[in-house]
């Protein structure tokens, strides 16, 4: 089955937000590239001067509901 994980401190398998579509070669252009090149029209910028990079949000938010469910890679 996809987007499921396993959390070792309950047992049993969780499902898990896979990330959007282009999240991941957004996330390399970003390490690649020189900003704000990078962040022109990526697609997933909503407030990002006054919030931070969106995309950086995103991933943050994957991290720590992975984090969170006890999980080791």
């Amino acid at each position: 089955m996809k987007n499921l994980t396993y959390d070792n401190e309950n047992a049993r398998c969780v499902p898990y937000d896979s990330p959007p579509p282009g999240l991941t070669a957004q996330l390399h252009r970003l390490v690649t590239e020189e900003r704000p090149g990078a962040c022109v029209g990526c697609g997933f910028e909503h407030n990002c001067r006054r919030d931070g990079c969106a995309v950086l949000r995103k991933v943050s938010r994957i991290v720590a509901a992975t984090g969170k469910r006890g999980t080791t890679s």
